[in-house]
């Protein structure tokens, strides 16, 4: 089956996440010999003691955690980052840096993902001379600065431009060696920071027009939120697609959302983890402190209330 190489870049805030997907990553993999680097700044030696003991203990024997010490100091605070997209997802551009020179491949994985099926289809594909292979980023407010950032004025309007997202990306680092490095990433980072919307993602389309293969969001990069809304049911999902990714401000693990029926494949893997009372409690006590969802209903009655009397209205001035 070959091995398989996967990376993650994670701080603290996001570790109990981070094993979810870890947790459909090993379930979904079983019998794969799969190579887990994991890059942080700040995982303590326990942290990462602990997460090792998760993974290699998992089943199938095939599975192994690599720890990356990498400081955030090594990226200047003049690049843009924020709470939302902190500055840990600049550490994806240090991989053809930071990995062994034996390795050829690697793909890059936000927290924020669900492993719905076996990696290896995917992972094994042919690069076609390209650097990466990746997929359209369908979100809206991605779409929206795409067509109006100056970053990308000369490239929108060409036929075979695709914004792809960054966080399922196969890296052909055999490739990526031959043609840039962490500090040129860095340069030109500095250079173009003031468009830089969305971080290093903006940039990897800016710099790598034309030398990516996009391959099918719907199976190896599936939005849940713009599925679900698209009618994507459960079954559907389950069957087809091999990557559901969470992106945006819409998570599963969050109580200040309305809940949607894809949640359930993020839930099914957090039971699997040690944190799964702990995240259920966060969100279940978080709700009962602050009422969100109580306060979400009085308001939506109260705006279809004025809306009917908006509508009684109307419909007595038709009449005269």
């Amino acid at each position: 089956m070959g091995q398989i190489n996967v990376a993650v870049a994670v701080n603290q805030t996001f570790e109990k996440y981070l094993y979810v997907m870890l947790a459909s990553l090993l379930e979904n993999n079983k019998g794969q010999d799969l190579c887990i680097f994991l890059m942080s700044s700040d995982f303590t030696d326990i942290q990462v003691s602990r997460l090792r003991s998760f993974i290699e203990g998992f089943g199938g024997g095939g599975q192994k955690l690599y720890p990356i010490s990498i400081g955030t100091d090594v990226f200047p605070e003049e690049l843009p980052a924020t709470q939302m997209i902190p500055v840990e997802t600049y550490f994806r551009l240090a991989l053809p840096d930071l990995l062994p020179e034996g390795l050829d491949r690697v793909l890059y994985l936000d927290t924020d993902l669900i492993i719905n099926q076996p990696l290896s289809e995917f992972y094994h594909m042919d690069f076609e001379d390209k650097s990466f292979c990746a997929c359209r980023d369908v979100s809206t407010v991605v779409i929206q600065n795409t067509q109006k950032s100056e970053l990308f004025a000369q490239l929108r309007d060409k036929p075979d431009f695709v914004y792809f997202n960054a966080g399922v990306l196969l890296m052909n680092l055999e490739r990526l060696r031959k043609q840039v490095n962490l500090k040129y990433f860095i340069e030109q980072g500095l250079k173009l920071r003031e468009y830089l919307r969305f971080q290093d993602q903006d940039l990897l389309n800016y710099l790598f027009y034309g030398d990516v293969r996009i391959v099918a969001a719907e199976k190896y990069n599936l939005f849940a939120r713009t599925a679900y809304n698209s009618g994507f049911g459960y079954a559907k999902v389950k069957e087809e697609t091999v990557i559901i990714h969470y992106a945006g401000p819409p998570k599963p693990w969050r109580h200040e959302e309305v809940r949607y029926e894809l949640e359930r494949f993020w839930w099914e893997y957090a039971k699997k983890t040690p944190y799964y009372t702990e995240l259920l409690e966060e969100i279940v006590l978080k709700e009962v402190d602050t009422g969100y969802m109580d306060q979400l209903f009085r308001q939506l009655k109260q705006e279809n209330d004025e809306l009917k009397q908006i509508v009684q209205r109307c419909m007595e001035l038709l009449k005269r």
